[in-house]
């Protein structure tokens, strides 16, 4: 079946039944300089709300949370959620009103207030005709952009923007996603692209800056990290590192009320157990198994918990698409949301589904933006990384690319206009070009995809998605971030029982004869490559 037959089966269902017509880009929204001609019929049958903001218009569907405050013709709204483990600060009008206040004294100030920001959203900042539109730190909330039929458009889901100006995929996209070996990889596109050619991505650490045409801008990083070498330092920074996950804990738990932590029993999610402690009141805890491996990790959370004293939920995902009712429709909306390049697994599908029926939490606590600090890449392949990585590097890293040497090239293309585009193309200061490469390309691209996806059952947030603490992590040395030193630290000090637990999670990205595998792959595909000049 075609991706237009998916979109017209979808259509032809939602208009005559409304039953899941709010899951339908379920907390989306579109920014645009022209009013939408008609939100009553699909895509939006009247569950978005508009709102005007100078001469532009937001809209945003009802599951979606918008905050915002004007001062002398400046606008700023948090589109999302986002809270300041540095000031304690959670009302996002309040944070709203902070960020202009930052703005008028600097654009360095503003990105400044911008980076101690936690949480999963957007912010537009609109100052007479001029927009500026950057994400949370690792940008997990999607900012797609673009200008079709003379309308700009800036949007969670390009798909939307795709249904309305009814848009065509792009050929070597769909050739892509169809492929055999695109999921074995990360399942996501080349560089910034999307599956539109009129449409792009916006990414971490960059801003989006319109003025009549749009061009992306880095804000950070503009200096260079600081390096603890002391045992006083990096004591001093394993404190404020445990603290500063705390206080962003502390404004989840005084935002919502049914607050979760999920936990896996691997170190990202101990370490954010571990800096709830003197919290742990507040919050439930829960895992859950749709897969053999995750029955695993569910076990070693429960013996956490177990040790912890904290009354600890398995969920039991059903094993076969035919216990879930409507699973069929739900997985090709669930499609039609993530744009048709996320090809989530049906395990995956009937978690999001049961969690949607559930409806158990307001929000729930992940751990995984902490990656970013763990020396993925080494770790994944088990040799030394290059100080430069190329596109090819990228492509490899994104998609095997197995019998498709036409896709590769076409995908070291790709690459290499983002590297360029977005400053990234050689190391900047004394940010190791790995540690930039997994924050802003594989976590990024990656990342938006997956909370896409998630939007369909309660919110989720990322105590560690804060741009100051991830700065802090990658200020440690690099072999002691890359041994998990700096996560077992974090958690000897804020709750010294999670270690004594000695609770492991293999992690199947480092069993022996996939490192083989990923090791083989990785010098066959770059060992004589020449990058592009």
């Amino acid at each position: 079946m075609s991706l237009r037959m998916f979109k017209d089966e979808i259509k032809t269902t939602l208009d005559v039944s409304p039953k899941y017509r709010d899951l339908l880009f379920r907390r989306g929204y579109i920014f645009t300089d022209k009013p939408l001609a008609d939100t009553a019929n699909y895509p939006f049958y009247e569950l978005w709300n508009q709102k005007n903001i100078g001469s532009y218009y937001l809209y945003v569907q009802q599951s979606q949370t918008v905050y915002s405050a004007t001062q002398n013709g400046i606008s700023a709204t948090i589109i999302g959620h986002a809270y300041n483990p540095f000031d304690m600060k959670y009302d996002e009008k309040e944070l709203c009103v902070d960020l202009i206040s930052a703005y008028k004294n600097s654009m360095e100030a503003y990105f400044d207030k911008v980076s101690e920001l936690t949480g999963l959203h957007i912010i537009i900042l609109i100052d007479g005709q001029n927009v500026i539109a950057c994400q949370d730190a690792c940008s997990l909330t999607g900012c797609y952009f673009g200008k079709v039929n003379d309308t700009m458009y800036i949007t969670e889901h390009p798909q939307l923007v795709a249904d309305i100006c009814d848009l065509k995929i792009n050929k070597k996209v769909e050739k892509l996603v169809q492929s055999k070996c695109y999921n074995i990889g990360n399942r996501n596109l080349p560089g910034n692209i999307t599956p539109y050619d009129e449409l792009k991505r916006s990414g971490a650490n960059t801003y989006l800056n319109y003025d009549g045409k749009f061009e992306i801008k880095r804000f950070y990083p503009t200096m260079p990290h600081p390096e603890f070498v002391t045992e006083e330092e990096k004591t001093e920074n394993i404190k404020k590192i445990g603290d500063l996950i705390n206080l962003g804990i502390e404004c989840c738990s005084k935002k919502w009320n049914r607050c979760t932590i999920s936990l896996s029993g691997g170190t990202d999610s101990k370490t954010t157990l571990a800096c709830a402690n003197g919290l742990y009141d507040e919050f439930s805890y829960f895992s859950f198994h749709s897969k053999p491996q995750e029955l695993v990790d569910a076990k070693g959370a429960a013996k956490i918990c177990e040790n912890l004293g904290l009354e600890h939920t398995l969920y039991n995902i059903p094993q076969e698409n035919s216990e879930i009712k409507d699973f069929d429709l739900i997985k090709k909306i669930l499609q039609h949301n993530t744009n048709y390049f996320v090809n989530l697994a049906d395990n995956e599908i009937r978690k999001y589904i049961y969690l949607n029926r559930l409806d158990a939490y307001d929000i729930e606590l992940k751990s995984w933006a902490s990656e970013v600090a763990r020396v993925f890449f080494e770790r994944k392949y088990k040799i030394k990384m290059p100080k430069r990585l190329n596109e090819r590097h990228l492509s490899i890293f994104q998609t095997r690319f197995f019998g498709h040497p036409i896709l590769l090239r076409w995908s070291d293309k790709e690459y290499y206009k983002f590297l360029h585009e977005i400053g990234l193309e050689k190391p900047i200061h004394n940010f190791e070009h790995t540690d930039l490469i997994y924050w802003e390309v594989r976590m990024a691209s990656w990342g938006v995809s997956v909370v896409s996806s998630q939007q369909l059952y309660h919110r989720t947030t990322m105590p560690m998605n804060n741009r100051k603490i991830l700065e802090l992590f990658l200020s440690f040395p690099h072999d002691e971030r890359k041994s998990d030193s700096v996560h077992k630290r974090i958690m000897e000090y804020k709750n010294k029982a999670i270690v004594d637990a000695d609770v492991e999670i293999a992690n199947l990205y480092f069993h022996n004869y996939r490192i083989l595998m990923e090791k083989t792959f990785y010098y066959f595909r770059t060992l004589f490559y020449k990058p592009k000049k």
